[in-house]
Protein backbone atom coordinates (compact mmCIF):
# COMPACT_ATOMS: atom_id res chain seq x y z
CA UNK A 1 0.00 0.00 0.00
CA UNK A 2 3.04 2.39 0.75
CA UNK A 3 4.22 1.50 -2.75
CA UNK A 4 1.14 2.45 -3.92
CA UNK A 5 0.54 5.94 -2.43
CA UNK A 6 4.37 6.74 -3.73
CA UNK A 7 3.45 6.18 -7.12
CA UNK A 8 0.05 7.95 -7.11
CA UNK A 9 1.97 10.84 -5.66
CA UNK A 10 4.78 10.98 -7.68
CA UNK A 11 2.48 11.25 -10.49
CA UNK A 12 0.25 14.07 -9.08
CA UNK A 13 3.16 16.08 -7.92
CA UNK A 14 4.18 16.01 -11.48
CA UNK A 15 1.07 17.21 -12.54
CA UNK A 16 1.85 21.19 -11.87
CA UNK A 17 4.77 21.07 -14.70
CA UNK A 18 4.58 22.64 -17.49
CA UNK A 19 2.39 21.89 -20.49
CA UNK A 20 3.59 19.33 -23.01
CA UNK A 21 1.17 20.60 -25.45
CA UNK A 22 2.64 22.00 -28.35
CA UNK A 23 1.30 23.69 -31.68
CA UNK A 24 2.70 20.94 -33.57
CA UNK A 25 1.17 18.03 -31.71
CA UNK A 26 -0.44 15.22 -33.62
CA UNK A 27 -3.77 13.54 -33.07
CA UNK A 28 -1.11 10.49 -32.59
CA UNK A 29 1.95 9.47 -31.11
CA UNK A 30 4.29 6.57 -31.03
CA UNK A 31 7.24 5.73 -28.32
CA UNK A 32 9.56 3.34 -27.40
CA UNK A 33 10.31 2.91 -23.69
CA UNK A 34 10.30 0.75 -20.32
CA UNK A 35 7.57 -0.73 -18.07
CA UNK A 36 6.60 -3.90 -15.73
CA UNK A 37 3.73 -5.96 -16.22
CA UNK A 38 0.94 -6.05 -13.27
CA UNK A 39 2.47 -8.80 -11.92
CA UNK A 40 6.16 -10.19 -11.34
CA UNK A 41 9.63 -8.29 -11.53
CA UNK A 42 9.48 -8.39 -15.85
CA UNK A 43 11.34 -5.82 -17.56
CA UNK A 44 10.46 -4.85 -20.54
CA UNK A 45 10.97 -3.20 -23.30
CA UNK A 46 7.71 -1.64 -24.91
CA UNK A 47 6.36 0.16 -27.64
CA UNK A 48 3.66 2.61 -27.19
CA UNK A 49 0.88 3.95 -29.46
CA UNK A 50 -1.55 6.33 -27.80
CA UNK A 51 -4.00 9.14 -28.98
CA UNK A 52 -6.18 11.39 -26.85
CA UNK A 53 -8.83 8.86 -26.55
CA UNK A 54 -6.74 5.27 -26.45
CA UNK A 55 -3.49 3.58 -26.06
CA UNK A 56 -2.48 0.21 -26.57
CA UNK A 57 1.35 -0.70 -25.55
CA UNK A 58 3.40 -4.21 -26.45
CA UNK A 59 6.50 -5.34 -25.47
CA UNK A 60 8.81 -7.99 -24.69
CA UNK A 61 11.53 -8.69 -21.81
CA UNK A 62 13.89 -11.22 -20.67
CA UNK A 63 14.31 -11.81 -16.50
CA UNK A 64 18.11 -13.47 -16.45
CA UNK A 65 18.46 -16.43 -14.04
CA UNK A 66 15.52 -14.74 -11.98
CA UNK A 67 12.18 -15.85 -13.98
CA UNK A 68 10.12 -18.97 -13.38
CA UNK A 69 12.26 -20.95 -10.99
CA UNK A 70 15.45 -18.78 -11.46
CA UNK A 71 16.01 -19.86 -14.97
CA UNK A 72 15.78 -17.39 -18.08
CA UNK A 73 12.49 -16.07 -18.29
CA UNK A 74 11.16 -15.19 -21.90
CA UNK A 75 8.16 -12.24 -21.54
CA UNK A 76 5.62 -10.58 -23.87
CA UNK A 77 3.12 -8.07 -22.80
CA UNK A 78 -0.05 -6.68 -24.18
CA UNK A 79 -1.86 -3.50 -22.89
CA UNK A 80 -4.88 -1.10 -23.74
CA UNK A 81 -6.84 1.76 -22.68
CA UNK A 82 -9.27 3.96 -23.56
CA UNK A 83 -8.81 7.49 -22.28
CA UNK A 84 -12.20 9.07 -21.04
CA UNK A 85 -10.51 12.16 -19.40
CA UNK A 86 -8.24 15.12 -19.11
CA UNK A 87 -7.11 16.92 -15.66
CA UNK A 88 -4.89 19.78 -17.37
CA UNK A 89 -1.75 17.74 -18.46
CA UNK A 90 -2.44 14.49 -16.92
CA UNK A 91 -4.26 11.89 -19.15
CA UNK A 92 -6.76 9.50 -17.26
CA UNK A 93 -7.27 5.60 -18.88
CA UNK A 94 -9.18 2.56 -17.98
CA UNK A 95 -8.61 -0.63 -19.58
CA UNK A 96 -7.04 -4.01 -19.57
CA UNK A 97 -3.55 -6.32 -19.81
CA UNK A 98 -2.32 -10.03 -20.48
CA UNK A 99 1.40 -10.48 -19.82
CA UNK A 100 2.78 -14.05 -20.56
CA UNK A 101 6.20 -14.99 -19.12
CA UNK A 102 7.99 -18.46 -19.63
CA UNK A 103 11.00 -20.49 -20.22
CA UNK A 104 10.26 -22.54 -23.06
CA UNK A 105 13.59 -21.53 -25.18
CA UNK A 106 16.29 -23.30 -21.83
CA UNK A 107 17.07 -26.52 -23.44
CA UNK A 108 16.31 -29.71 -21.04
CA UNK A 109 14.18 -27.09 -18.50
CA UNK A 110 10.69 -28.23 -17.24
CA UNK A 111 8.74 -26.04 -19.42
CA UNK A 112 6.40 -23.47 -16.86
CA UNK A 113 4.44 -20.65 -18.51
CA UNK A 114 2.94 -18.32 -15.98
CA UNK A 115 -0.30 -15.80 -17.46
CA UNK A 116 -2.01 -12.47 -16.64
CA UNK A 117 -5.01 -11.06 -16.91
CA UNK A 118 -5.52 -7.86 -15.02
CA UNK A 119 -7.68 -4.75 -15.09
CA UNK A 120 -5.81 -1.02 -14.73
CA UNK A 121 -6.78 2.03 -14.08
CA UNK A 122 -4.25 4.94 -14.40
CA UNK A 123 -2.53 7.98 -15.42
CA UNK A 124 -0.18 9.59 -18.32
CA UNK A 125 1.62 12.86 -17.97
CA UNK A 126 3.58 14.15 -21.03
CA UNK A 127 6.34 15.92 -19.06
CA UNK A 128 8.12 17.33 -22.20
CA UNK A 129 7.11 16.60 -26.25
CA UNK A 130 8.83 13.85 -26.30
CA UNK A 131 8.80 12.40 -23.05
CA UNK A 132 5.78 10.36 -21.29
CA UNK A 133 5.56 9.10 -17.73
CA UNK A 134 2.47 6.93 -16.85
CA UNK A 135 1.51 5.02 -14.03
CA UNK A 136 -0.75 2.23 -13.92
CA UNK A 137 -2.96 1.02 -10.63
CA UNK A 138 -3.91 -3.03 -10.82
CA UNK A 139 -7.39 -3.52 -8.62
CA UNK A 140 -6.71 -7.07 -9.65
CA UNK A 141 -3.96 -9.13 -11.65
CA UNK A 142 -4.83 -12.51 -12.30
CA UNK A 143 -2.10 -15.25 -12.77
CA UNK A 144 -2.81 -18.80 -14.11
CA UNK A 145 -0.20 -21.19 -15.33
CA UNK A 146 1.50 -22.76 -12.25
CA UNK A 147 -0.27 -24.85 -9.64
CA UNK A 148 -2.89 -22.84 -8.43
CA UNK A 149 -4.22 -19.76 -9.48
CA UNK A 150 -3.08 -16.43 -7.93
CA UNK A 151 -5.28 -13.18 -7.86
CA UNK A 152 -3.28 -10.07 -6.87
CA UNK A 153 -4.94 -6.72 -5.33
CA UNK A 154 -4.13 -3.48 -5.64
CA UNK A 155 -0.51 -3.64 -7.25
CA UNK A 156 0.56 -0.51 -9.43
CA UNK A 157 3.94 -0.36 -11.84
CA UNK A 158 5.41 2.73 -13.56
CA UNK A 159 6.50 2.89 -17.19
CA UNK A 160 8.41 5.99 -19.27
CA UNK A 161 8.16 6.18 -23.37
CA UNK A 162 10.48 8.30 -25.79
CA UNK A 163 8.13 9.45 -28.14
CA UNK A 164 8.58 10.21 -31.70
Amino acid sequence: MKKWCVIVGLMLVGAGAASAQSQYQTAFEAGIGYTRPGAGDFDMMTLLMQSDSYFFETGIGFEINGGLNGDTAFSWLLRGALRPAVAGNIIIHAGAEYSMHTNAALDGADVETLSTVGILFGASHPFTDHLNFEVHIFPVVMEFGRSETVTRFLTAQLGAHILF
